[in-house]
């Protein structure tokens, strides 16, 4: 069985749109020769950073390995994934991520039928002006044909004391 990534930009190159919350900067920037994602809260409230997938983009329903790498800063993040079916937003996926850490995320998750799209969002402290929250490495594959050995983890993330600092 072949090996499919259904993240269209896993290497976060800026090609795919990004949606935000309320209160929510986003931005791009290389950190050691990997791009990011970087959300950061402007005010308090709804502060997030997304990729929406549909249509050609989504995947079909069962089970999936999802791998990303992820950081937090000046308060805690949330890697989430959310689907939304027949109108509904479940969240399929929610690992925290401490302030100022890295968090390697590699977890399966059960993409229902029906679902007729799938956000990946990392969000940031609701309360905490200034707060970040970056993602990066982003894969989505069917998890029968996973191999953790070849693409589980891409190398090179970074420790909290080698991020740029504001």
């Amino acid at each position: 069985m072949q090996r499919i990534n259904w993240f269209p930009d896993p290497l976060i190159t800026g090609t795919m749109k990004i949606e935000t919350g309320n209160n929510a900067k986003i931005d791009y920037l290389v950190v050691n020769n990997r791009n990011w994602l970087r959300a950061t809260s402007v005010a308090a409230g709804d502060n997030y950073g997304q990729y929406t997938l549909l249509e050609s983009r989504l995947p079909p329903a069962g089970t999936y390995h999802v791998h990303a790498l992820t950081y937090a800063q000046k308060a805690t993040a949330d890697f989430r994934i959310y689907a939304r079916v027949d109108g509904t937003y479940r969240m399929l996926l929610d690992v925290p991520v401490g302030d100022d850490m890295t968090i390697t995320i590699d977890q399966n998750i059960t993409i229902p039928s029906n679902t007729d799209q799938l956000l990946v969002r990392i969000a940031v402290g609701q309360k905490t002006v200034g707060a970040i929250g970056m993602m990066s490495d982003i894969l989505i594959e069917c998890a029968d044909t996973y191999d953790a050995a070849v693409g589980g983890g891409l190398p090179g993330f970074f420790s909290g004391d080698t991020m740029p600092r504001d």
